[in-house]
């Protein structure tokens, strides 16, 4: 009996992240409006570095001035479309620590070219969530976020059509199976 109990508990995990779109699993994992502010302080790394200074941890707090020069050329030119890939967080509580954790990457695209920003955020004791590594690459092929994304989308797809499909066989068969369990019994 806990086969079944647990296969029903996967088979309900398949139905119910089968229909859900990338952004409906990323809407699930952080609110709408932390997804607006961790793009923004990613954008704010290409386009005010010194400005992002005050989100830093203290002993990176200058790494950002440091690196000024070097942004333009990893950055997208002109107007980029900025978007979440990817989203990953942490807690850790024990008696007298408690620690936050939040991974981000942020893709910026502009024609021909994407920048990635890698951004890792930490806190402790309910103190403010702040960047402890950050990383800005530019490339001119698509990154392996946004790839990962296409992909999930296309299994999304796939899950759509093959889940319903799978359903209506497994129903068939449970009908064809009483059916045929009823007509031995008449039979015998």
């Amino acid at each position: 009996m806990g086969y079944f109990r647990h296969s029903g508990f996967v088979i309900f995990a398949a139905v119910a992240l089968g229909g859900c779109s990338f952004q409906a699993a990323l809407d699930k994992l952080v609110t709408p409006e932390r997804q607006k502010e961790l793009v923004a302080i990613a954008e704010g790394f290409c386009t005010d570095p010194a400005g992002a200074k005050s989100l830093l941890h203290p002993e990176i707090a200058n790494s950002t001035i440091e690196a000024a020069p070097a942004l333009p050329r990893e950055c997208p030119e002109g107007k980029a479309t900025w978007q979440l890939a990817s989203y990953n967080w942490k807690t850790n509580a024990t008696p007298g620590l408690k620690e936050r954790q939040e991974e981000v990457v942020v893709v910026g695209a502009s024609p021909g070219k994407w920048t990635t920003v890698s951004l890792r955020f930490y806190a402790q004791n309910d103190g403010p969530m702040q960047v402890t590594e950050w990383n800005v690459l530019g490339s001119k092929t698509k990154p392996p976020a946004l790839e990962f994304i296409d992909q999930y989308e296309a299994g999304a797809r796939t899950m759509r059509i093959a889940l319903p499909v799978l359903l209506l066989i497994i129903g068939g068969l449970v009908f064809w199976l009483v059916r045929r369990h009823r007509a031995k019994k008449r039979g015998a």
